[in-house]
Parts: C-alpha cells; structure tokens; sequence
C-alpha cells in the first residue's frame, strides 16, 4: 500500500470527517471505498440494444385493414 498526500478543500474534509465518523470508519477507510466505488467497482451501464423480431404472418380472412372501427372490434372479441 502506498501512502499518498491530497489537498482537499475544507468542505470536502469536513464531509469526509462526518462520514467517517458515521460508519466508525477512518477518513483513510471513507476516502479510499469513494475512490474504489468511482474508478474500480462502478461499470457503466451497456447501452440497450433493441433487436426486433420478425415473423411471416397473413391477413386474416375478412379483415380490413383500411376499416379501423372492425380492427378495434375484431381485436378486442380476441382478449
């Protein structure tokens, strides 16, 4: 382990300091678990990628695409 000098500006010892003494940890312990959590254990998120999935289908018989009021019909007798 290598020890290391920081210059923190007041507001951020003293924030360190009220976590520390929060969890009953050492300011070394808090200032060290925010470093890890910043540049070790966080991974950023994979962006989401959406695959569509196509299949063959036909028109049932009698309907009207063009018709929308039997779309709405033929659809809900179907749930």
């Amino acid at each position: 382990m290598k020890t290391t000098t920081l210059s923190l500006d007041d507001d951020l010892v003293q924030a360190v300091e009220t976590q520390a003494r929060r969890t009953g940890q050492s300011p070394n312990r808090v200032i060290e678990r925010a470093l890890r959590e910043v540049f070790l254990e966080k991974t950023p998120p994979r962006p989401y990628r959406l695959r569509w999935v196509t299949v063959a289908g036909d028109l049932q018989p009698g309907v009207d695409l063009n018709d929308r009021s039997s779309l709405i019909d033929r659809m809900e007798d179907l749930s």
